[in-house]
Order: structure tokens, then C-alpha cells, then sequence
């Protein structure tokens, strides 16, 4: 995992400071939160029940939309249940940069549980 560890120990603590992220130059809701260091390692167990490459490590979301890192090249990657990859940031720095304090309020107050917004994504890579 090469120097990765520190950030994937350190980004559950991204919890309480971010609330949305730029998806594919959209702001977007952080729905759910960043995992734990015993999330993450519980999750390296389950990655092939999930159809998750070996070479990814998931550390947000709920295994259907998942946030990973790909210890080949460092790039992180939005991925949807298919395993399509719908967003890609070149380096960890670029994806905390892509991190925002900006709470989204919706219309109506509610978040719909069935929809993510990886489902809507298109595939784009950002660049910082």
C-alpha cells in the first residue's frame, strides 16, 4: 500500500469537516460518511464478494457506490455498481482538494435513499 496508509487511517476524521464534493464539476453531497481504519480493513475481506479489483481499496460508501483508491497509481475512483468508473482524481491531493465544507440543502429537505449520485454520473476525470 506503499505510503497510503496515513490517509486511508486519517479519512474517517474527513467526516466532520466535509459535507459535499465536486463530482465531475457538480458540487454533490457526501450521503454517507468516509469509513473507519476497521471499515476499510473489514472491506479489503469483502472486495471480490463485490466484484472490487484487488488493486482498489474502498474507503466511502455503501459497496453499490463506492470511493476507492487504487494502490497501482495513487488515483482515486468513483465507481458505480456496475464497476464503471465515473469520476477519477489524478492523486489524493487532488481528491481532498475536490472536498467542500458546503452543505447542500435540497428543495424539499429529503434525500432519497435509492438515489446516489454516482447513478447520474458520466464518466470525466478532474484536474487540479
Amino acid at each position: 500500500m506503499k505510503n497510503y496508509t496515513d490517509f486511508l487511517k486519517q479519512v474517517e476524521s474527513l467526516n466532520t469537516i466535509y459535507a459535499s464534493i465536486y463530482f465531475n464539476c457538480e458540487l454533490e453531497s457526501l450521503t454517507m460518511p468516509f469509513w473507519s481504519w476497521e471499515d476499510i480493513q473489514h472491506g479489503l475481506q469483502q472486495r471480490q464478494e463485490w466484484e472490487v479489483g484487488e488493486d482498489l481499496i474502498p474507503f466511502y460508501g455503501d459497496w453499490h457506490d463506492l470511493i476507492c483508491l487504487n494502490v497501482e497509481n495513487g488515483e482515486i475512483v468513483a465507481l458505480n455498481d456496475e464497476r464503471d468508473i465515473l469520476c477519477k482524481w489524478d492523486s489524493i491531493k487532488a481528491f481532498l482538494s475536490c472536498l467542500s465544507e458546503q452543505e447542500i440543502i435540497y428543495d424539499d429537505g429529503v434525500i432519497d435513499a435509492g438515489l446516489h449520485h454516482f447513478e447520474a454520473a458520466k464518466v470525466k476525470e478532474l484536474k487540479h
